[in-house]
């Protein structure tokens, strides 16, 4: 104690008392803050190592603090112990059957039992309580979301317990769904397992009583720096969206910091593809629009506009328009009405509300409620997306661009434009100053605009012309450095001059340039020719090497990847591949464009590359990203057994070819589907279902609609039950489904 002491004072330890009393009176008048720093050290020192206790008492509020935090009493030491033990043991999960694991988590259950809301409350073990809850089963997850029962409003404002609440609903809505798919939902065995209380809820009934239990406080909630991610959790969960744990960014409601601890320390549990709505019962949506209604109603429209600028509000404003715009259209525009004074209304002509549009200025410039402005552009109606033109944007779109906060109001603007008059309007405004953007650092914007022109399916000539202006790349010699000048967001003269001095130095891609080039490449075949004749004046090598860069790969796979290109393009690449795709497949970023390649090739091409990765398997089975381009390939069956390879690989083509007949060529593309003309927008419709859908294996055809004859099935019924094994579904199925 006496060494943490002298490490404290330094050399004023050698001092008499007097010395020290005058000491610390002068410190504490010149640097307070310093002398708070170091009694609060010697204290924690003290604690720490079990001395004697200080003979001043602790400061008032760090007591209440303790006591705040400690709202269901503090834990016992041992369990304490004990939680560390189990968190080692949940790292490790070396359990060698899952009955093992099951036994383990019962003890651990049984352990906690009486002690789950003390545990909730505690820092290190709520972290553990994390980690036991997403190892659970269903049953495990009901017995202790029950154990919260009549505590939620406690836990969900509590520091440490609102991060167990959190997960433990995202959990439960999962169990909610395996309930829906197996139709459980009314079974009297899931329902009334005995307890002590009486009978266990569903999984479904418990997160209703829990929102029974809330919904009055949630418009006090939504500005809790807590319990504010509960309630988007909660909003999520009801309205079948998926919520996410990791870092990711889709769907995830967590904090940065919550959400990178548990990329950290979670990995394990949060394996699996995310996908973004789930199966929920009826019962959700009607709990849904009855806690949306609660909300509304509770909030005033002063309170509304003042927590559009609150930083832990605003995200829940922003879920709730995303929530409403599909669920209820007039909900959604009544809450728009709150938040913009009635803007959604009809006003006479020349009616102007000088408070709303001092509020809507607020709101363009202010570092959070630009998020919200952003939401409320992306969920606007066309009228009143017209209406924030015509009475915000019309003539002031460069200057809101050039804006360190409001050009992201713009951006999306653009992206959600409605109709290709209004693009062509905006377009035209903002197009001389492209080259401004590029010199004062406004990318985003540019990409916008590309972005915006892909979607309506306008102004597509006017924006290729605007891009070659800006780059200084009008002549045909400086055009064929366009997919260069673009991916590094620079003039033609700075490239050339780059080049000169720093010809050994590799830049680095600017991902906006990326991206800008990937949507040049979803244009119309005659507009994206500039990327292409550009593309093929660049030495092979260049183009190899950036099949293995981070964000060159993109452009590459954009190219295979097109819906507007023609093959003899995607051939032509394809074919100045052979020889280094062994050596892709060994790179992080160069396997996908291998996979990407694979998907685009025809029979003659893939034995081409196929016989390349053989020759080179030992090297690629040795490759944590090589396997996975010899499994994908199927590299084995080819070695072995040739002719079922080949088989196989020409079913799959005439299953794409079917596909082309049926749906056309935008099913196979891209999920962005083809453009039919310039004036089309990129959502078109699909076409009617056909009966040969069933030829493929869906014999339910598109949405359950049967389009299968009688005799077909009859066929069908005869070989299945001649040969069940050789009726299995199609694997084209998969393609399929990632389109729509």
């Amino acid at each position: 104690m006496a060494v943490a002491e002298k490490r404290v004072r330094g050399s004023r330890g050698k001092k008499n008392k007097s010395d020290k009393d005058q000491d610390k009176s002068n410190q504490h008048d010149s640097n307070p803050g310093k002398s708070f720093q170091r009694s609060h050290q010697t204290t924690y020192d003290r604690s720490a190592e079990g001395g004697e206790e200080s003979s001043r008492p602790p400061r008032p509020d760090r007591r209440e603090a303790i006591d705040a935090a400690a709202i269901f009493g503090f834990i016992d030491p041992d369990v304490q112990q004990y939680f560390k033990g189990v968190e080692q043991t949940l790292d490790e999960l070396n359990f060698d059957t899952a009955e093992e694991q099951q036994l383990f988590l019962e003890n651990v259950y049984t352990e906690v039992q009486g002690k789950e809301l003390v545990l909730a409350t505690e820092h290190s073990c709520s972290l553990v309580l994390e980690k036991l809850l997403r190892a659970s089963n269903d049953f495990q997850l009901r017995v202790f979301f029950d154990k919260f029962n009549g505590n939620f409003l406690k836990l969900f404002t509590h520091r440490f317990a609102s991060h167990v609440c959190q997960t433990l609903i995202t959990l439960c809505a999962d169990a909610v769904e395996r309930e829906v798919k197996s139709n459980e939902l009314k079974t009297k065995e899931e329902r009334e397992v005995p307890q002590e209380d009486g009978v266990l809820l569903s999984a479904e009934d418990m997160i209703l009583n829990m929102c029974n239990q809330t919904q009055v406080e949630f418009t006090a909630l939504i500005s809790d720096p807590f319990a504010s991610h509960i309630i988007r959790v909660i909003l999520y969960v009801l309205a079948g969206r998926t919520v996410a744990d990791d870092g990711t960014g889709k769907g995830n409601v967590r904090s940065k910091k919550s959400a990178k601890y548990n990329d950290a320390n979670n990995s394990k549990t949060n394996t699996g593809n995310f996908r973004p709505t789930r199966l929920v019962p009826p019962s959700f949506k009607d709990m849904l629009r009855t806690i949306t209604s609660t909300m509304m109603n509770g909030l005033s429209d002063s309170v509304v506009r003042s927590l559009a600028v609150h930083q832990v509000a605003n995200p829940v404003l922003q879920l709730l328009l995303e929530v409403l715009v599909k669920d209820d259209e007039s909900a959604k525009d009544a809450l728009v009405d709150k938040l913009l004074m009635d803007i959604t209304r009809e006003e006479a002509p020349g009616h102007k509300n000088n408070d709303r549009d001092a509020y809507v200025e607020t709101l363009l410039r202010d570092q959070v409620g630009s998020h919200l402005l952003e939401k409320i552009v992306q969920v606007a109606s066309p009228a009143l997306f017209q209406k924030f033109y015509t009475s915000y944007f019309r003539g002031r779109l460069v200057k809101l661009s050039f804006h360190p906060i409001a050009n992201y109001v713009i951006q999306q603007f653009f992206v959600h434009a409605k109709t290709p008059i209004q693009l062509e309007m905006m377009v035209t405004e903002v197009l001389p100053e492209f080259e401004n953007f590029l010199k004062f650092g406004r990318p985003g914007v540019i990409r916008a605009v590309v972005e915006a022109c892909k979607n309506v399916g306008a102004c597509h000539k006017e924006v290729i012309k605007g891009l070659c202006n800006a780059f200084h790349t009008q002549a045909s010699i400086e055009r064929k450095e366009f997919m260069h000048v673009v991916l590094n967001m620079e003039t033609y003269e700075a490239l050339i001059e780059r080049r000169e001095q720093q010809e050994s130095t590799k830049p680095k891609f600017h991902p906006q340039g990326a991206v800008i080039l990937q949507l040049l490449l979803q244009y119309p075949e005659e507009h994206s020719k500039i990327v292409v004749d550009s593309y093929f004046a660049q030495k092979e090598e260049l183009m190899y090497a950036w099949t293995m860069d981070p964000v060159g790969s993109h452009v590459i796979e954009a190219f295979l990847t097109s819906p507007t290109l023609n093959l003899k393009v995607k051939r032509k690449i394809l074919k100045s591949f052979l020889g280094k795709y062994h050596s892709m497949a060994l790179d992080r970023y160069g396997g996908h464009t291998v996979d990407k390649c694979w998907a685009v090739s025809d029979i003659e091409m893939k034995e081409k590359i196929a016989t390349e990765l053989l020759e080179h398997e030992h090297a690629l089975s040795q490759s944590f990203h090589g396997k996975f381009i010899l499994r994908n390939c199927k590299i084995d069956q080819f070695k072995r057994k040739k002719e079922e390879w080949v088989e196989r690989e020409k079913g799959i083509e005439r299953k794409k070819d079917m596909f082309k007949d049926i749906l056309g060529d935008a099913v196979l593309a891209t999920s962005h589907g083809k453009q039919k003309a310039a004036g089309d927008t990129s959502n078109a419709e699909l076409p009617a279902p056909n009966p040969k859908m069933a030829e493929l294996g869906f014999g339910g055809g598109i949405a359950g609609v049967k389009t299968v004859t009688e005799k077909k099935k009859k066929k069908k019924s005869k070989k299945s039950s001649e040969d069940p094994d050789k009726v299995s579904r199609p694997k084209i199925g998969r393609l399929y489904t990632l389109e729509f």
